[in-house]
């Protein structure tokens, strides 16, 4: 049990990692988006301008693999330029169109399943993982002399088709019936699952499990324009965690705490960064953090009776609440607003509830 554990963190230490340097720049398009999205609603933008300006927001999502290829091959130590050549191919104009044209695919002999490689993550970082191995064992078979001949093109060849016969295809099966299970949970238990997942948001976090999720959700809104709640469920968290915050915030009687408190409070509600209030307050003071999971959970059933989507990937805090707004869906703004209201309230009452101050120091 000890080893998986060990083998499940070093995963998520991995994918972290390789995400860490690329969400600035994803973050930018979102924030572009948003832009985009709040000058067209107020008649500024029009015709190409707004064209050209769309393009600039998507631009980081759909050269996403590219990205990550370069990160993850820093990440693992491994050649970045040798890995963005091998994840282009996926990229190819030509070679997208044969994968969307419905045709049987074929590669000597082997079919090709067809997958969608824009907008991946978790494919990408597994397949440069794969290549950092490869170049280490062609270094091994090819002379060092010949090496400047053979390395690259057998290094691309190898890792390309891998991505393209084995990794994508399988990652992408994987990632489809994950967010099938979603939508199944969404159309038959909404209430029951969002509020079991938005409750479990805070240990999805503190354990970098929301990695996985989080790039779910980058895909699907680069694929189909809509995230159906994972996005909603992070909101939840982080107003959530604000919530536990101010209810410590006013419960202790320790100036320290007091002070930090209120800082991550206002960390997790403006930047939308939520370790300080998971690390800091939470996991730290045990209490605050059950009543997040409680107030969380009830966030969540409200999210599920009333379905919020998110519609541009940012972090979800209170200067990107537009991430949910849609002119097609103007409503679903509200919405978003509402379960982030009652998170806050919840885990605020929970937190008061149940937190009892460990010191009756008022001094540090």
């Amino acid at each position: 049990m000890k080893t998986v554990k060990q083998s499940l963190s070093a995963v998520f230490d991995h994918i972290s990692e390789c995400m860490a340097p690329i969400i600035p720049i994803v973050l930018a398009g979102g924030i572009l988006k948003m832009v985009v999205l709040l000058l067209t609603a107020l008649h500024i933008l029009t015709g190409t301008t707004e064209v050209i300006l769309s393009a600039l927001a998507t631009t980081p999502f759909y050269f996403l693999p590219v990205m990550v290829a370069y990160s993850s091959a820093k990440h693992f130590e491994t050649d970045p330029l040798l890995a963005i050549v091998s994840v282009c191919v996926l990229l190819l104009p030509d070679f997208t169109a044969l994968m969307e044209s419905g045709e049987k695919v074929v590669f000597a002999g082997i079919p090709v399943v067809s997958a969608t490689y824009a907008y991946s993550v978790i494919p990408i970082i597994l397949l440069i993982y794969c290549m950092s191995h490869i170049v280490r064992l062609l270094k091994r078979i090819i002379k060092e002399n010949l090496q400047p001949y053979f390395l690259a093109v057998c290094v691309i060849f190898i890792t390309a088709l891998l991505g393209i016969i084995v990794i994508e295809p399988v990652v992408s099966l994987i990632s489809n019936a994950l967010a099938d299970v979603l939508n199944v949970m969404q159309d038959r238990a909404p209430v029951v699952a969002w509020g079991i997942f938005a409750g479990l948001t805070i240990l999805l976090v503190s354990t970098g499990m929301h990695w996985i999720f989080m790039t779910l959700a980058i895909t699907q809104i680069g694929l189909t324009g809509v995230d159906y709640g994972i996005m909603v469920a992070l909101f939840i968290s982080n107003m959530g965690l604000a919530g536990c915050d101010l209810g410590v915030f006013i419960k202790s009687k320790n100036k320290g705490l007091k002070s930090m408190a209120l800082s991550a409070m206002v960390t997790a509600l403006i930047p939308g960064i939520a370790e300080p209030s998971i690390f800091g307050i939470c996991l730290k003071e045990k209490t605050p953090a059950a009543a997040n999971v409680l107030g969380c959970a009830v966030a969540g059933m409200v999210q599920g009776a009333i379905t919020v989507h998110t519609f541009i990937y940012t972090f979800p805090s209170i200067p990107s609440v537009l991430m949910f707004y849609s002119t097609e869906e103007p409503v679903n703004l509200g919405k978003a607003i509402l379960v982030a209201v009652v998170s806050f309230v919840a885990c605020l009452l929970f937190t008061v509830l149940l937190y009892r101050d460990r010191t009756s120091e008022s001094t540090v």
